[in-house]
């Protein structure tokens, strides 16, 4: 156990090799076990919450009176917050678009024509149009999903009636 003192002489400490007992420094309780195993109560509110929400709670009436006066003697800013909170933000709005009718993967190239019109025209926002597109794909995916099943039931009633034919040319040529 050799003594080592450490390199900087305004720190004349002993550096000792034997590793502090007990706990650690910081760490009062050992680890994975608390003071509150089961811990907050679920619903639990933040201490400072509850106390910035009392103070507010008595000055609630004069700060709004004080936002609505200032809304009213012109401050935009305010009268905006104040709009704000009287009618909340339109997230999405009704689009009235006549959109050509889709029977087939063939009609997109008209519907995809009227969008980019209805963009040009300022009638639809570039987003809504890209919504609009979005649609138009789902539809012409499952247009092309039905045509495919429909195809396959077709190839599938043919291959059928050539093994009932062929099966029928064997029975006539065995005697």
């Amino acid at each position: 156990m050799g003594m080592d003192f450490a390199a900087n002489r305004l720190q004349m400490q002993q550096k000792s090799a034997e590793k502090p007992k007990g706990l650690p420094r910081g760490r009062s309780f050992l680890k994975g076990i608390s003071g509150n195993p089961a811990g907050k109560r679920p619903g639990t509110r933040n201490r400072a919450t509850i106390i910035a929400e009392e103070m507010l709670d008595c000055e609630t009436r004069p700060l709004l009176r004080g936002a609505i006066e200032d809304a009213k003697g012109g401050d935009g800013v305010m009268a905006r917050f104040c709009l704000s909170r009287i009618i909340g933000p339109r997230r999405e709005r009704p689009v009235h678009f006549a959109l050509p009718p889709l029977q087939s993967a063939a009609d997109l190239r008209a519907a995809m024509e009227a969008v980019t019109a209805a963009v040009a025209q300022g009638e639809l926002t570039i987003r809504e149009a890209w919504e609009f597109s979005q649609t138009l794909d789902t539809f012409i995916h499952a247009i092309d999903a039905t045509e495919f099943a429909e195809r396959l039931e077709r190839l599938e009633a043919a291959q059928a009636r050539h093994e009932k034919e062929a099966a029928e040319r064997d029975d006539a040529r065995q005697p």
